[in-house]
């Protein structure tokens, strides 16, 4: 705590929060905030550490990545900035083959927000080579190579919960590609779950390397009506022991989960998982209210980060319109990531905001003008609004927009005083 508060990127983030630097490092020692920044991004130019969890605004992370096939690096280094237009708050690589390693490395060339890998696609994925000790700490600290800030491994399942889930009613087992790559190894080599058995070694690395610990789920439900089930609470005990041993030795930790879950029931079970976890910061894929918005999915996680971000949300995943059916491209998850701003923009004015009210009176002031210019200043997104005001030929202050035209009530009505 003594460190932090005396660390100037640190002080500068709090600043940028509105938060008190001592109640931050408290926080962080209470497991309920996280503060993004590896050793190996403390002196890279340009790069902004972020704060998650208590008291501090909702994030959005894009989700970004190659498919098992895919192994151009550089055309997802290239589409970068279209996703870093949007201006997501961190970047999650979930890249299933073996260049998303190198991939990480390019990626720390090109951004500056905080940037997560899943290490689970590069231990995992061969299941016939067994690992020896050694192997798999090597592999997953290669995982970090580059500078990533925050890691997700699948530590949400063991043998017993892997033969719950196997008999269990559920429509959807799983929907974890972790949680599947582990189960099968498991099964064929007849073991416990690396990551569990190896908890201590990924401990040192992740302390060492300053790198915060997320602890991906696999039992987040698939289907809205698997939704709270059993297998979900299984999941949460495990998890909550092992964030408990992660963060008495010195690393901090993020809390995944998420999923299918009906409108009415987000209210009741992300407060519940928050609680039964600590108060950990959580970063949710979803929730999703509904199971058949196929090609609209980036509408239906807009609507569901508005709801959990009132409940305990803390950091919110780029769910595309994509989703479920294709790899998105770059502009999906820009798309994606601009929609969850509009939700997070709406959170941040429900919990009082000062700088946020003033933004939207301020809005609101320049629309009774008509003021086009001041508009797109104090819009979510400037160059969009630019873009479509001079599509519209509205660069004359006080021009009417063309639905109303003449009959314009910012024109036609007066107003007497400010």
């Amino acid at each position: 705590m003594t460190v932090l508060t005396a660390d100037p990127q640190f002080i500068e983030t709090c600043a940028a929060e509105g938060i008190d630097p001592e109640d931050a490092a408290v926080a962080i020692a209470a497991g309920q905030l996280v503060f993004l920044r590896s050793a190996a991004s403390r002196t890279q130019n340009g790069y902004s550490p972020l704060l998650v969890g208590a008291g501090t605004r909702r994030k959005i992370s894009a989700l970004i990545g190659l498919g098992p096939k895919d192994t151009d690096r550089d055309k997802i280094v290239q589409t970068m900035s279209v996703i870093l237009a949007a201006r997501p708050d961190a970047v999650m690589d979930l890249t299933t083959n073996p260049e998303g390693i190198a991939l990480r490395r390019d990626l720390k060339e090109v951004m500056g927000v905080p940037l997560g890998a899943c290490v689970t696609y590069d231990l995992f994925t061969d299941p016939r080579k067994k690992l020896s000790r050694t192997e798999f700490l090597d592999r997953f600290e290669k995982g970090l190579a580059g500078g990533v800030d925050f890691v997700l491994a699948h530590f949400g399942i063991n043998p017993a919960l892997a033969e719950m889930m196997a008999r269990s009613n559920r429509i959807m087992p799983t929907t974890s590609r972790g949680g599947g790559l582990i189960d099968r190894y498991m099964r064929i080599h007849r073991c416990d779950n690396l990551l569990l058995e190896h908890l201590d070694g990924i401990i040192d690395i992740c302390r060492r390397l300053e790198v915060v610990a997320d602890l991906g789920d696999i039992f987040r439900p698939g289907a809205t009506a698997d939704a709270g089930d059993e297998m979900k609470w299984a999941e949460i005990q495990l998890l909550a022991e092992v964030r408990k041993e992660i963060l008495a030795a010195g690393v901090q930790v993020l809390c995944e989960s998420g999923g299918h879950i009906p409108l009415h029931r987000i209210g009741k079970l992300i407060p519940a998982y928050k609680q039964a976890l600590g108060g950990a910061p959580l970063w949710l894929a979803g929730p999703m209210v509904i199971d058949n918005a196929v090609s609209l999915d980036s509408v239906v996680n807009t609507i569901g980060i508005a709801t959990a971000g009132a409940c305990g949300g803390d950091m919110f995943a780029s769910i595309t319109q994509a989703e479920h059916y294709a790899m998105p491209t770059a502009g999906d998850t820009a798309e994606a990531v601009r929609n969850a701003r509009v939700a997070i923009t709406a959170l941040e004015l429900s919990r009082g905001n000062a700088a946020e009210i003033a933004r939207q009176e301020a809005m609101s002031r320049a629309r009774r003008k008509n003021a086009w210019k001041t508009q797109a200043e104090h819009a979510i997104f400037p160059d969009l609004a630019n873009q479509v005001f001079l599509q519209q030929d509205l660069l004359t202050d006080g021009k009417p927009c063309t639905i109303c035209g003449i009959y314009c009530p910012h024109v036609v009505t007066a107003k007497v005083g400010r």
